[in-house]
């Protein structure tokens, strides 16, 4: 475990291994850096892979930080590391800060991959992302519950049938096992983010290239959101793994990072 102390005081658990070119990982919801080791496995043989984890969740601090906020602090990492040329691999509500980065250090994005993620995650008019607004907000009252149990609930509803039956599933529920649980305010803080959120007009004016990956079964980034995304991007590809739901990187590790590299290396 390696931590840095943002300029405002915040501190972040973040890891960095192998060499070449960067990749920066950034985590979704309730998630941890520890989520994407298949990922860290797989690639640092060829890349550099720096890990993090957001805060109120892994091992790092925790105090309320937009998006915006936590991709200053990521550009002052990357400077503090001396890195350059930064390939971004976002989940879901990672992907606001990936954006968010790229309007930090544009040219240092090279290119940027999301799985499950969005400009904008929940729905509004015209634009038929898969997180409906009242429900956001009922699934933040229930946090004030029985936390454990609610998030518990949350996160199985993230796969399909055909996921949960996998062997793979057993794996990724030891791999959350192992990590301690997101804090309680981080995540209700998150929700409200989450709910209001919109970064649909800077997507036009991104031009490294872009990949977007999504389960077919993704109730959160629809089909439909990610036709919005397609007429308003200039440089972008679109992959859809079959069988999978919101978080295809931790079930179908191999089509996943096959995608991941084939995106990378082209």
């Amino acid at each position: 475990m390696t931590m840095f102390k943002s300029h405002r005081g915040l501190q972040y658990n973040y890891t960095l291994v192998g060499e070449g070119q960067t990749l920066l990982f950034i985590h979704g919801f309730a998630g941890s850096s520890t989520w994407w080791k298949n990922q860290v496995d797989f690639l640092k043989q060829d890349f550099q892979v720096l890990t993090i984890d957001l805060p109120g969740h892994g091992q790092s601090g925790w105090m309320p930080v937009t998006p915006r906020d936590i991709a200053m602090d990521l550009a002052q990492l990357i400077k503090f590391l001396h890195l350059n040329q930064i390939n971004v691999i976002a989940s879901s509500m990672g992907g606001l800060i990936a954006f968010e980065l790229h309007r930090q250090l544009p040219s240092e994005v090279m290119r940027m991959s999301f799985v499950g993620s969005l400009p904008k995650l929940s729905k509004a008019p015209g634009y038929a992302a898969g997180l409906d607004v009242e429900k956001i907000r009922t699934l933040s009252n229930q946090f004030d519950g029985n936390y454990a149990g609610i998030l518990d609930i949350f996160f199985r509803s993230l796969f399909t049938m055909h996921e949960r039956d996998s062997d793979a599933f057993k794996v990724v529920k030891e791999i959350r096992a192992a990590d301690a649980l997101p804090q309680r305010e981080a995540l209700k803080y998150f929700l409200d983010i989450i709910e209001t959120y919109d970064l649909r007009d800077r997507i036009s004016s991104i031009i490294c290239p872009l990949q977007f990956i999504r389960g077919k079964e993704d109730y959160i980034c629809t089909q439909e959101a990610l036709d919005w995304v397609s007429e308003h991007t200039y440089n972008a590809r679109f992959d859809v793994m079959d069988k999978c739901g919101h978080l295809p990187f931790l079930t179908d590790v191999v089509e996943y990072n096959r995608l991941l590299e084939d995106f990378l290396l082209s």
